[in-house]
């Protein structure tokens, strides 16, 4: 790993084996907070990503790879060389690529997020939201974070602190974040590699990644698949106890 490779910031909980937790675009350490992770039978690290919380800085190269490359970095740096992960959303890309790069990844959990690539359309969304950014960030954001949830009104509260916190994120790093999860590459056979060691968690009224996508995606896939109803996609708010049970199961 080379040195000039900055660590990220770091919350670690509890003891027994490690579980890396990796959150969405525009989050941060604290959204594991609704979880009751002190209770869990493992060992939680939790991970600011580049641009997100605490950790402030970008690496050089726009790309997912690079993301994960710091988080190893990371843990690396903590003496811890084989962990499990969850991710949200981004986390879960960013997940991808650490066990693409490292068979230590001894299993991984996907929750609201995917493994195949942007579409033309989806990239060209991508780029809409960039230029959008540039513009007016708060707008932006104002319009983004209550459509993560299917009743947004009934979030009120965690939508207001989840914008207090993503405003404090800068142009750059919501541009930087944008771009990387446009040019990320399909990881399918990381996936299949993983085998029963991966579990996807599926809002079925999430929007940002539709559950026809996901469908399609994992016809006729021996993949570990559960869809979470009324649920789009923030199941760690909108699913809490739901969530928890999964992951205590899994991991």
């Amino acid at each position: 790993m080379e040195e000039n490779i900055k660590t990220l910031n770091y919350k670690i909980i509890g003891k027994g084996k490690p579980v890396v937790f990796l959150h969405g675009f525009l989050e941060s350490i604290s959204m594991w907070d609704v979880l009751p992770l002190e209770g869990m039978p493992f060992q939680s690290i939790l991970l600011d990503l580049p641009g997100h919380g605490d950790s402030k800085d970008l690496p050089e190269e726009v790309s997912i790879r690079m993301m994960a490359e710091v988080a190893a970095n990371t843990l690396e740096k903590l003496n811890i060389e084989s962990y499990e992960i969850v991710g949200h959303s981004m986390g879960g890309y960013v997940g991808l690529e650490m066990a693409k790069a490292n068979h230590n990844v001894e299993a991984l959990c996907l929750m609201n997020s995917s493994f195949w690539a942007d579409s033309p359309k989806k990239k060209a969304d991508r780029n809409r939201v960039i230029e959008v950014v540039r513009e007016n960030k708060n707008r932006f954001l104002n319009e983004a974070i209550p459509g993560l949830f299917a009743d947004p009104e009934a979030h009120a509260d965690f939508i207001k602190d989840l914008l207090d916190e993503a405003r404090e994120i800068t142009v750059d790093a919501i541009v930087y974040s944008t771009a990387a999860m446009r040019d990320r590459d399909e990881n399918e056979q990381v996936c299949m590699r993983l085998g029963e060691r991966l579990k996807i968690v599926q809002g079925e009224k999430d929007k940002s990644i539709p559950l026809e996508d996901m469908l399609e995606n994992t016809q006729e896939k021996d993949m570990n698949l559960t869809i979470l109803p009324d649920v789009a996609h923030m199941s760690h708010v909108e699913a809490t106890d739901k969530l928890r049970a999964i992951l205590a199961e899994f991991l």
